[in-house]
């Protein structure tokens, strides 16, 4: 019934101020956080002086860096609740005998040259820009339409539950920077995948969207991965299926009965 309704709705003219849009890494290494990362922020911060709101979120990959994102936070109530949702996620985590600081990240990460929680912190938080952060979500709660800006939304790292939970809250397109590659698809929502990690892009070209690894070359400058990013944007928004959708990836997951980091 929903693709029956869908399959009546017309093209609208849109600008980026009516659009929302996603960011969620996955698979980071080195390149992540020089990179495609500092790529992706270009795109944020471009889309929210349009006028756009951007959500981001994966909380327990903030680990070391949270402080960073309280700074940025654009008044009292803001930084107090984010504060809260990032303790309250960690009080969960450490209630298991587990602890995050200093710890190692994920085997991929390992592989891909990372040491530490926090050395990926840096890097998922490069990604985010340089605007203020307006506001705190719940889990797939729908920003305020008269707040225009980046949200954080306390969400999973788990890839599938977190692209499905900002998709849920309204966002119509997501940007997945990538380090060692990652096919994660959505059915609801085009994931545009991006690296700079020269070895991704050859042998994984049919999942990646955007090469920036001329970036690591000094080919060119940010300002101009940031035009590169752009351009792949707004011909998806336009139409143009992304690689994840020409593939088939269509993976989802709703949140489970427990938090996951």
């Amino acid at each position: 019934m929903f693709l029956q309704d869908a399959s009546a709705l017309e093209r609208e003219a849109a600008e980026m101020g009516d659009m929302i849009m996603s960011i969620k890494c996955g698979e980071s290494d080195t390149t992540s956080g020089l990179g495609s990362c500092p790529t992706t922020s270009q795109a944020v911060d471009r889309w929210v002086a349009a006028g756009g709101t951007v959500f981001f979120g994966e909380t327990s990959e903030l680990t070391g860096g949270e402080h960073l994102i309280a700074d940025r936070c654009i008044d009292d109530a803001c930084r107090d609740l984010f504060q809260l949702t990032y303790d309250n996620y960690i009080k969960v985590i450490e209630s298991t005998g587990a602890n995050l600081l200093g710890s190692q990240p994920t085997q991929g990460n390992i592989a891909g040259g990372l040491t530490t929680i926090e050395e990926k912190a840096l890097g998922n938080i490069a990604k985010t820009g340089s605007v203020p952060v307006v506001g705190v979500l719940k889990p797939a709660e729908e920003p305020d339409p008269k707040k225009k800006g980046l949200y954080f939304m306390d969400s999973s790292s788990a890839a599938a539950e977190c692209v499905t939970l900002m998709a849920a809250a309204g966002a119509v397109i997501h940007l997945f920077p990538t380090g060692q590659g990652n096919v994660i698809g959505n059915p609801i929502i085009p994931v545009l995948k991006l690296t700079a990690n020269t070895k991704t892009a050859n042998s994984m070209k049919e999942h990646i969207d955007l090469d920036v690894s001329g970036l690591l070359r000094y080919e060119y400058d940010l300002v101009k991965a940031g035009d590169m990013m752009m351009d792949v944007i707004y011909k998806t928004v336009n139409g143009r299926l992304c690689t994840a959708e020409v593939m088939g990836h269509r993976e989802f997951t709703f949140t489970k009965l427990y938090i996951s980091a």
